[in-house]
């Protein structure tokens, strides 16, 4: 081979062809090969990125001793074997001192060993989610094409789903149903591996994954990628095996084909989830890998030949031209933002352009690679919006901005104020604060899960507040679900009975539906406190006979968007006077919310309401305009 260190940057052998190696240096997946010593001759500038050091640093040393020590044996032992025997080997490993998960890609190559790793902590987290509900999920597995089982480990008992049966090529309930049986079809070149592996996993009740060759009955040999994961019984010791099956033939051939260098690179950067192209300093397409195909709905081979003006809308193609001229001129990468429409979706994506140089150093060609950052950037907003939201929240509570704002109900038989529904406000900081509705900030706190200290700011209010009449507080699903916030309520309503005994607690249907055992939980406590409790938004939902029945209810409010159109919709009437009618028969009183005008109250209380609220009874005001 020559000296294995000369060559192209990094140390990259000459074997590696043409500009492909600058090229790998911008791939987000870490690259490295080993010569027959397992010492490193090449490493891309992500492999130095994720191991801490710069890759050049590295060359001449074992890239094992450079990993944590619960990463090292495993990927050593697969480096030998595949420079021993010239079979590519996959692993994935978890370093508890970096708290993630990595995969290695181990391919032998004309004596050397290419490493490819990536960090794949979000998937295996999510195929540990997916493996944890494989017994209640088995039809999940018809639709995206993977073989589920299960090995029951004290009866013996082995079940194959009907995909998995496709798989080994037999009619659904031809498999025996036993390991005995399963063991068979194994190649027995495999069969000695496959078992040492599943039993360290019933002896460590660690995660498994493995490549096996099966044999099918009509004798045609494939290839499966087997992943799974011990089930665990009450006292530690593995009851069940639970796995999944994906037939990867076509892979492992494609795999075992890789000869050349240029094959092997060019696989890897077909692989790469990122946007990967070439062009000529015209701004000619000379390569593109499978992503880009993706993003534009096009094959790869479509793309070589056109121009960024054939494929992208003016104000892209323009920015892209831009960055391709300054990157050539400047000699650096130029870096910027991009929206693509994938699948239908706007994606964002972080773009590197930088210069392919040719022999002389000079700028030949141009390379773009795009990065889907969609997610992170999601995630970054959300968090940010939720920081601000925490801020908003806890400062009002601190600095005395929450407001209680109240909106009267009427009896409609006699007239009178008989109840206040208690709704907050929030005043804004700053020299001229302003008072802020419950839509500019309970949405955001309510989807971020900080209602919590509003509504027990709420209840508080409510015990303390000297209004004789009857106060209604809404409660949120969030809070009801919370056990620590519950007890904080309970604990704010034990120590006032007088003031518990003349609150009404208001719960959506919504809320009722989606969170029903909390829902119930909060009702069963506040009632033996001497609170009562509505069923507010009544007749949105279709589980209106469902809290009627289960839930100790006094009241039902009916939702505006039937009150409102009373007066001109036949329909809107019937629906109304129905809910009157059921609310009589469970011997619930009724409030018609959205009263808006005089027509609109008379008819509710001729069709035989109980009480009444809207803007033409009062709107919401602070608490002290609202006595009487």
């Amino acid at each position: 081979m020559g000296d294995p260190l000369a060559g192209g940057p990094h140390g990259l052998p000459l074997a590696a062809p043409g500009l492909l190696p600058v090229i790998l240096d911008g791939v987000a997946d870490g690259i490295a090969v080993l010569d027959r010593d397992g010492r490193c001759i090449y490493l891309n500038e992500s492999a130095g990125a994720m191991l801490g050091q710069a890759p050049a640093g590295m060359l001449g040393s074992r890239l094992w001793n450079q990993l944590p020590e619960d990463l090292r044996l495993g990927l050593r032992q697969a480096c030998e074997a595949a420079a021993e025997t010239g079979v590519a080997d996959r692993l994935v490993g978890r370093s508890a001192k970096l708290g993630c998960w990595f995969e290695f890609r181990v391919l032998p190559h004309d004596g050397d060993v290419v490493i490819v790793f990536r960090d794949v902590t979000d998937e295996q987290l999510a195929h540990d989610e997916l493996v944890e509900h494989l017994d209640r999920n088995f039809e999940a597995e018809r639709i995206v094409g993977f073989g589920v089982w299960r090995w029951e480990l004290r009866s013996g008992r082995v079940r194959w789903s009907d995909e998995l049966h496709r798989i080994y090529g037999l009619a659904p309930g031809d498999f025996g149903g036993t390991v005995d049986a399963f063991i068979s079809y194994l190649h027995p070149e495999d069969r000695e591996r496959v078992w040492a592996t599943v039993s360290r996993s019933v002896e460590t009740l660690e995660p498994f994954i493995f490549e096996e060759r099966i044999m099918r009955p009509d004798g045609e040999e494939r290839v499966l990628l087997s992943k799974g994961r011990v089930i665990a019984d009450s006292d530690g010791s593995a009851e069940a095996l639970v796995g999944v099956c994906y037939d990867v033939t076509e892979r492992a051939r494609i795999e075992r084909a890789l000869g050349a260098s240029e094959r092997r690179m060019r696989a890897i950067i077909d692989n790469s989830p990122s946007v990967i192209s070439v062009k000529d300093l015209s701004g000619r397409y000379l390569m593109s890998n499978l992503e880009s195909g993706r993003v534009l709905g096009m094959e790869t081979d479509e793309i070589v030949g056109k121009y960024c003006t054939d494929l992208f809308p003016p104000e892209i193609a323009e920015a892209q031209r831009a960055n391709d001229a300054r990157a050539a001129s400047e000699g650096d990468p130029v870096y910027d933002d991009v929206v693509f429409v994938r699948n239908g979706e706007p994606r964002n994506y972080v773009t590197s352009t930088f210069v392919l140089p040719d022999e002389e150093g000079f700028a030949l060609e141009t390379c773009t690679i795009a990065t889907d950052v969609t997610e992170r950037r999601d995630y970054e907003t959300t968090r940010r919006e939720r920081a601000e939201c925490a801020e908003q929240i806890t400062s009002a509570l601190a600095e005395d901005r929450m407001l209680v704002f109240g909106q009267p109900i009427i009896d409609l038989r006699s007239g009178a104020h008989a109840a206040s529904e208690l709704l907050v406000r929030l005043q804004s900081a700053g020299e001229r604060p302003e008072t802020l509705a419950p839509g500019r900030f309970l949405p955001a706190a309510e989807s971020f899960g900080l209602i919590q200290p509003i509504d027990i700011w709420m209840v508080r209010q409510a015990t303390v507040l000297s209004d004789p009449v009857v106060l209604e507080v809404n409660i949120s699903a969030v809070t009801m679900s919370d056990p620590a916030a519950r007890r904080e309520i309970v604990e704010l309503l034990a120590g006032a009975p007088a003031a518990a005994a003349r609150i009404v607690f208001e719960i959506t249907e919504t809320a009722a539906a989606t969170h029903l055992d909390a829902t119930f939980a909060f009702a069963k406590d506040i009632e033996r406190l001497g609170c009562r409790l509505a069923l507010d938004d009544f007749g949105t939902g279709f589980g209106s006979f469902t809290y009627l029945r289960k839930l100790p209810l006094s009241f039902i409010k009916i939702d505006v968007s039937f009150v409102r159109g009373m007066v001109e919709s036949l329909d809107d009437r019937r629906v109304v006077q129905s809910i009157i009618g059921i609310a009589k028969q469970f011997d619930l009183a009724t409030v018609a919310e959205g009263v808006e005008n005089e027509a609109t109250l008379e008819l509710v209380r001729e069709l035989g309401a109980d009480f009444a609220q809207g803007f033409h009874i009062g709107r919401p005001a602070p608490i002290a305009a609202v006595r009487h």
